[in-house]
């Protein structure tokens, strides 16, 4: 099964037909900040968590709107949102889950993987931007 958020009316719904034109049947996307509706039903049942989260550094004040400015608005160092996430990533995962985040170098990507690390967690860099 497939689980989606967005917190933009118009990207759930762009993800939810992206899922039918792709055959996807088992995909519930819903729209919601993070995962709050999820918890606590999927705790250590997560294989793979896609974190695209709002990573510009932008006035705090734009984080969590619905507008469009909440596909990247991410607050001080791009990281309000990002930040609210971590901390649950080891509850979420399973035992065999993976976590894969978009950042940018202003979202301090040492700083996330020393927290990552404090959860038993090793952050690989993926690839790099253009």
């Amino acid at each position: 099964m497939f689980l989606a958020t967005d917190i933009n009316p118009l990207a759930a719904g762009v993800a939810q037909q992206t899922a039918r034109t792709n055959g996807v049947e088992t995909f519930d996307i819903v729209r919601t900040d993070l995962l709050s509706c999820y918890e606590p039903r999927i705790q250590g049942t997560v294989d793979v968590l896609l974190f695209n989260p709002p990573y510009v550094p932008t006035p705090s004040e734009e984080v969590g709107s619905i507008g469009i400015e909440a596909a990247w608005a991410g607050g001080l160092h791009g990281r309000e949102v990002i930040d609210r996430l971590l901390p649950r990533i080891k509850t979420l995962l399973s035992p065999r889950g993976v976590f894969y985040m978009v950042v940018v170098i202003e979202n301090k990507p040492d700083e996330i993987a020393d927290i990552l690390a404090m959860d038993g967690f090793q952050m690989t860099p993926e690839g790099e931007g253009v």
